[in-house]
């Protein structure tokens, strides 16, 4: 049977297309040094390149990821060390100007550069890098820190997160960058000292001021977290209470969602008012040192005892305590304001020592630091000073006075009392639970009638209000007395079953029955009346309050302010640097990371090789292969093709 030559033809034009096919796949795969280019190549190939492809793109942006995380905490690396090396100046600063050899106007052109210091630590707490502030948590597009004004600011506020930010860098992994403004520039633990140790308060129990008790006490030094000063703070009142008090049992609480300490009682004594004083004390200071014909640079001068300097120079400056070198080891004393000195004093080397009262004991003494050349002469002011070292400033408590008072009468009152519905039969009140949970407004309604005397009419408020508590409230037992000596009214939780109120208060002005209100005959006024402890402040404890307190000890030359600014500045110096510490850590985990980063990229690269690239060598030959068998088609085709009809007959 002969083939026809179209079929011929056609056989040849497709074992020609396939070879053509075949020769162009080798030589795409020489040049490309690929030997998977699409799914068509090899379907569970490129399943693998395009897996691996995904897995280094991911590599790639947590890379991206690690270099932000790295730059951020460089940056606030480089932040928190130039705000150390300013609160190290400004230690060294509170240092010598708590010496009593500085003077006021030193003092006072101090005072003047603290804002300079201030604006500058702001400025590094409101860094930026990589599009956010470093310090502001994970709200890092709102300026962190900011004064509440601008030309004269008291406060700085901080408008940042408290939550730090995370950034991815694996799969399964995030970085804290852990620098958020709210750690590390506000203090979780506070140092008690010397500055900062003292409560002063009173006790009354409206028997007349013979009967008010003066309490001064004294809280341990130590360093203490705020629910830790809470409970000394709490302590040491109800000790000093029960030593030199009535034996009042008080409360310090601190709340951590409102970042505020709060003083009250435990509920027992319902008769006294106490009134924590944060005032000034009189104290004695050496100032206005000075030195002729010879400069001492650094003099220190301390006062050992002050209740012996009862003696004060001249305010006017024209007569200061002056002490002239003899060259002999003693000094010459001049302007003595009434001690009965001797002539001369001796000295050790560089150190007077000046017992003022006679009692073979130091007084004064001062350290030159340097040995006195003959003729040279010192001089300084005794002058009366003030202190303040009270802890109350720290509980958030600026006030002067803090005053504790019982539920009690505001005038006295006395007599019969008729009560008429709708004129005088209501109170409505609150109760908030030792939980913090606050009762919807309860209304106590008083039996109508007539009351022949305060003692049955305080019985009728009484049942009154434990009615309402029962039905509504928290059913607390009160107890409402009439003191006939001072003719008022006293309410109170009767804690003799337990306690279950913080406290409750008398919706005087802002209960929705106030037209007939038994406020009038209980002798209290119009404002509402609460029988809970006192709140202070917020108590941040942070780098801008110490500068601003600074700032004002100096202003008004207050040496134990300077010291307290300089034990909180050590304190604050000593967080940033353990704050570097840990930025520090966290940059190191993430060089790690970067390594682990790197290594799994030339993991994942050479494994693609592996499935994707061709082997060089076998390419080269394929492709001397595939050209090969479609020369030797093309000859055998033109061959083929090349007969004729002659050739058939």
């Amino acid at each position: 049977m002969r083939v026809s030559t179209i079929s011929i033809y056609k056989q040849a034009t497709y074992q020609l297309g396939r070879l053509t096919s075949d020769l162009n796949e080798a030589n795409e795969v020489v040049s490309t040094n690929l030997k998977i280019s699409s799914a068509s190549d090899d379907p569970s190939g490129m399943k693998q390149v395009l897996t691996i492809n995904s897995d280094l793109a991911a590599l790639d942006q947590y890379q991206v990821n690690v270099d932000q995380a790295q730059n951020i905490l460089t940056t606030a690396e480089t932040a928190l060390d130039a705000m150390a090396d300013q609160l190290s100046e400004m230690k060294l600063l509170a240092s010598s100007l708590a010496n009593a050899s500085a003077s006021y106007q030193e003092r006072s052109d101090a005072a003047d550069s603290m804002q300079v210091y201030l604006d500058s630590l702001m400025d590094l707490a409101n860094t930026d890098a990589y599009g956010g502030y470093v310090f502001g948590g994970d709200d890092n597009q709102t300026t962190p820190f900011t004064y509440d004004d601008d030309d004269n600011p008291t406060r700085v506020t901080y408008n940042g997160s408290s939550d730090a930010v995370n950034i991815s860098i694996s799969q399964n992994t995030t970085v804290s960058l852990d620098c958020c403004g709210s750690d590390m520039f506000y203090e979780d633990e506070i140092i008690v000292d010397t500055t900062n140790n003292q409560i002063v308060f009173t006790e009354d129990v409206d028997k007349g001021e013979d009967n008010i008790l003066t309490i001064e006490t004294t809280i341990t030094s130590g360093t203490y977290s705020k629910e830790e000063l809470a409970g000394v703070v709490a302590q040491t009142l109800s000790k000093a209470s029960e030593e030199y008090g009535y034996g009042v049992v008080y409360e310090v609480e601190y709340d951590e969602d409102s970042n505020a300490f709060s003083i009250g009682t435990d509920g027992a004594d319902t008769t006294t008012t106490a009134t924590f004083q944060n005032i000034e004390t009189e104290t004695v200071r050496v100032a206005n040192f000075e030195s002729l014909s010879q400069d001492f640079d650094d003099v220190e001068i301390q006062i050992i005892n002050d209740s012996a300097l009862t003696e004060y120079t001249p305010d006017d400056g024209l007569e200061p305590l002056t002490l002239t070198y003899t060259g002999d080891g003693t000094w010459k004393v001049s302007n003595d304001p009434g001690y009965g000195l001797n002539a001369e004093i001796g000295a050790t080397d560089d150190t007077i020592e000046i017992d003022v009262n006679d009692d073979g004991e130091s007084d004064i003494i001062i350290d030159l630091n340097e040995f006195p050349e003959e003729g040279t002469s010192i001089s300084f002011d005794i002058t009366e000073g003030y202190e303040n070292t009270s802890i109350l400033t720290d509980l958030g408590f600026d006030a002067q006075t803090v005053t504790l008072s019982p539920v009690s009468s505001d005038t006295p009152v006395a007599g019969a009392v008729t009560v008429a519905p709708g004129e005088n039969n209501t109170i409505d009140f609150t109760e908030t639970t030792v939980d913090k949970e606050i009762s919807v407004q309860l209304t106590a309604t008083i039996d109508a009638g007539p009351y022949a005397d305060s003692e049955s009419y305080a019985e009728a408020v009484e049942e009154a209000l434990e009615t309402a508590s029962a039905e509504n409230g928290n059913r607390v037992n009160y107890s409402v007395e009439y003191d006939e000596n001072n003719k008022k009214f006293t309410i109170s939780e009767d804690i003799d079953t337990g306690r279950r109120l913080e406290s409750f208060t008398l919706l005087f002005s802002s209960g929705t029955n106030t037209d007939s209100s038994a406020s009038f005959n209980l002798g209290f006024g119009d404002q509402d009346v609460s029988s809970g402890p006192v709140e202070g402040k917020e108590a941040t404890w942070s780098i801008w309050d110490t500068v601003l307190d600074f700032k004002e000890a100096l202003d008004s030359d207050d040496v134990d302010g300077i010291q307290r600014a300089m034990t909180r500045l050590e304190n604050h110096y000593e967080s940033l640097t353990s704050s570097m510490s840990t930025v520090g850590s966290i940059y190191n985990s993430t060089t790690i990371t970067e390594a682990t980063i790197s290594d799994s990229d030339l993991t994942l690269v050479s494994q693609r090789s592996t499935v994707r690239d061709a082997d060089t060598v076998e390419a080269i030959m394929n492709l001397k292969s595939a050209q090969t068998v479609y020369e030797a088609a093309l000859s055998s085709t033109s061959s083929v093709m090349g007969l004729s009809l002659v050739d058939y007959m």
